[in-house]
């Protein structure tokens, strides 16, 4: 990189030491097409991503693919792990309070909240089937083809809410061979994992179909401890006359070690069924239905920050001290990363349903045709619907004290209908279609917040939407080596929502009021690619997306239920593709520029009665340039080194009135959410041969990501503060395989986070306004070990 760019310490180091190493990689080859005549030289990679089999360099956009084959190799087999290997890419599970709820990023943009008044920044997709919501979108990566991750906006393609990028999760078709395999595990925390696939033909040539199942079960790396037993009988202090005992709050019995309960558990089934009809020689029908069932304890929450200060201190002041003899305070922030108090009851209302649960049904069930009309023209229709609930309670505050409960029941419903007819005209390849979309979502729930003094409220937030879409795409071919390709789709997007509070144990409304939301948006794309020759291709582009508008969340009065419109995003990018070295090298990069306008915030007013108003607006503009590379690499056979590096530069041109953080006081800029400066990985096995007993393959992974943040400030906040953000941080993860000679048995012994790094997936920081923070902390380091039987 030249010009005005200037780095320092850790990252700039990093950077170039993988330039003189050339250890910059595309982290998969997605499908290997055919293979290569030399073992030692890098297959050709087929994608979907332009809705037509192309071959990946020589498809003008940033996209990172994996095989089933390359997933295996590194162990992943949840969407949650897929982003340590895309550049600016952070996909991780989201906290207690959010339920079985994904937070995608993709360059700085996505969603870090399952409240169905916001959309998602990155959407997924199962099969070509637009997932709604990010809630009950952790999926296991269960017998899949490939998965392709296109960074930077997709609104031409892919619609609404593709504003960050776009991920896509594609399944194995059945062939009717008999293949197959059963794989075994166990590993930490009693980890048992069972998972296979078998493919049968039903009519030979003809009916095909492929069953899936995996089994997902681990006891909880996080402890939940009984305070008294930890500190002694009557730690908690007396308890005044009309009081309550907060020492037998928890309902359970402490064991020996005071453990009363557990966090970050797992404890999933899914199971997959396709079917594959052959009607004619132009014609095919796939039907796919899937089912996943959770049934685990909350996500490890582990709370950093207990001040007695604003308004817990008021709360203690006029309730807490008086009536359970104790005040809230850091005293309840165990020592360990991996305990809390946490309990799960109501000492005030006696509404002891809190559990420490998060249950998920999610099953869906689509129908695709595939019809090859003409020679040059093909019909695809693809008819989806899917259904999930999601139940998950949580104690929000970490100790005894009925400081922050809450209890929510999500439930979503949709229905898709997408047409594409595509082909070839001369020079022009051709894309047309439409798409609609249809949604009803609800989320009723219960909760408190320092009880009885501030927010007491049963809820009930319910919400359809509607959305329809026509498309045109095409690339024009000039020459066999200048493409110009064009795209253009019409969106209209309706949200009819309706919000509901009760107070309890009153019973009086706080909030009764429906909200509508509508737009209509255009979304263009226009890019331009060179081929130099067969190994280099070079491209520019200009593409475009919004996501959807909604409503404040989570309102306690009338008076924040405010609706807000769709946030918009502009992508100027230019890049290259190259194979090297005879193929034995693959190098990908791009550099991007995108403008955010109309972001979606919050906002911190007060009404003119003096009533706090806490809203969402459309304010701000950012820019946001940064730097992707991925390259790939195999020198000699059996030896390969895969890694990837991002880089952002954000700022906030404009807040708009939002009141959002621009400056630190040390003059940094204040980051987006999810969204660090650098982030790099590097991976790199080798297949030894051990003659008539098979190979052996050690692998090592790593992946950095530079500071963190989890919290979006209003003001100007210090650069002192310690809380809201996770400092830069390394992961490696170690994998030692053993491959028969035939390839049927499989056996491999793997560490993940062999360093025993404590570090958080996400934090809520509500330092400002409620004195604490908490944090969705990672697990520890874990071994496992699976045995696999291929046939």
């Amino acid at each position: 990189m030249t010009g005005s760019l200037r780095v320092t310490g850790f990252p700039s180091r990093l950077a170039i030491a993988a330039a003189l190493t050339s250890a910059l990689a595309l982290p998969a080859h997605a499908q290997e097409a055919e293979q290569a005549a030399d073992e030692s030289r890098l297959g050709e990679i087929v994608v979907t991503a332009e809705f037509r089999e192309t071959n990946l360099q020589e498809t003008p956009l940033a996209i990172t693919a994996f095989s089933a084959e390359n997933l295996q190799s590194r162990g992943v087999t949840s969407s949650i792990e897929l982003s340590s290997f895309v550049p600016n890419a952070v996909i991780q599970p989201l906290g207690a309070g959010w339920g079985a709820t994904t937070a995608a990023f993709i360059r700085g943009v996505g969603l870090g909240d399952n409240i169905l008044s916001f959309e998602p920044g990155v959407p997924i997709y199962i099969d070509d089937v637009y997932n709604g919501r990010p809630q009950g979108s952790i999926f296991d990566l269960l017998d899949l083809e490939r998965v392709e991750v296109l960074r930077g906006p997709q609104g031409t393609l892919f619609g609404k809410n593709a504003i960050g990028g776009t991920v896509r999760l594609i399944s194995k078709k059945p062939k009717g061979d008999g293949s197959g395999y059963i794989e075994g595990m166990i590993g930490s925390y009693s980890r048992l994992n069972i998972r296979g696939s078998f493919d049968v033909g039903i009519v030979p040539e003809k009916v095909m179909a492929r069953f899936s199942l995996s089994t997902k079960n681990a006891d909880g790396y996080f402890k939940v401890l009984n305070y008294e037993c930890v500190n002694g009988a009557g730690s908690l202090g007396p308890v005044p006359p009309g009081g309550v005992d907060l020492g037998t709050s928890s309902g359970s019995t402490a064991r020996s070690d005071c453990v009363v309960d557990r966090l970050g558990d797992e404890g999933i089934t899914s199971a997959r069924a396709a079917f594959r009809f052959i009607l004619n020689e132009a014609a095919e029908f796939n039907l796919i239905g899937d089912f996943t069932r959770q049934r685990q304890k909350g996500p490890a929450d582990k709370y950093t920050v207990i001040n007695d200060t604003g308004l817990v201190a008021l709360w203690n002041d006029l309730y807490a001290e008086s009536t359970f003899g104790v005040r809230y305070d850091d005293r309840f922030i165990t020592d360990s990363p991996y305990t809390n108090y946490s309990t799960y009851s109501d000492p005030v209302y006696g509404r002891t349903d809190f559990p420490n649960i998060n249950d998920l049904d999610h099953w869906g069930v689509s129908g695709t045709l595939d019809y090859e009309l003409t020679d040059n023209v093909a019909l695809k229709s693809i008819t989806a619907y899917r259904k999930w609930w999601n139940k998950f309670g949580r104690d929000s505050d970490g100790s005894p004290m009925p400081a922050d409960h809450t209890y929510d029941e999500s439930r979503h419903r949709q229905w898709t209908q997408e047409l594409r007819l595509t082909g070839t005209t001369g020079s022009l390849d051709w894309t047309v279609g439409g798409f609609y979309y249809w949604a009803k979502d609800s989320n009723r729930g219960h909760s408190f917040l320092f009880a009885p003094i501030i927010v007491n409220q049963d809820s009930l937030d319910t919400q359809t939407t509607k959305n329809w879409a026509l498309l045109a795409h095409g690339a024009y071919h000039f020459t066999d080596q200048l493409t110009l390709t064009a795209g253009v789709r019409y969106t209209k997007d309706k949200k009819d929502a309706h919000i509901l509070r009760v107070n309890f144990p009153s019973g009086t409304i706080a909030v009764d009021t429906p909200v509508l939301v509508e737009t209509d948006q255009w979304s263009p794309l226009v890019e331009m690619d060179y081929q130099v020759n067969d190994d280099l291709m070079l491209y520019a582009l200009f593409s475009t997306g919004f996501r959807g508008g909604g409503f404040s969340p989570r309102p306690s009065n009338n008076l924040q239920v405010t609706a807000f419109g769709p946030d918009k995003l502009k992508n100027w990018e230019a890049g290259f593709k190259s194979d090297l070295f005879d193929r034995r090298v693959r190098f990908n990069a791009n550099v991007f520029y995108m403008r955010h306008t109309g972001q979606q915030n919050y906002k911190n007013d007060e009404a003119p009665a003096g009533v706090p108003w806490f809203h969402a607006v459309n304010a701000g503009t950012s820019r946001n340039w940064g730097v992707e590379a991925e390259l790939q690499a195999q020198p000699v056979e059996g030896f390969r080194i895969d890694s990837s590096l991002g880089y952002l530069n954000y700022k906030l041109l404009d807040d708009e009135g939002s009141g959002l953080c621009r400056e630190f006081s040390d003059g940094s800029p204040c980051y987006p959410t999810r969204a660090p400066k650098w982030n790099f990985a590097v991976g790199a096995e080798y297949a030894a041969d051990l003659g008539g007993s098979g190979t052996l393959t050690p692998r090592l992974d790593m992946n950095y990501r530079s500071k963190i943040f989890f919290a979006t400030y209003n003001g100007v906040p210090s650069a002192s503060r310690t809380d809201g953000f996770q400092k830069g941080h390394a992961i490696l993860n170690g994998r030692l395989t053993w491959d028969s000679p035939d390839k049927d048995w499989q056996v491999a012994l793997a560490v993940q986070n062999l360093t025993d790094k404590v570090y958080f997936y996400g934090k809520l920081s509500l330092v400002d306004l409620l004195s604490r923070e908490q944090g969705n902390i990672a697990p520890p380091r874990t071994w496992s070990l699976s045995v696999r039987r291929s046939f």
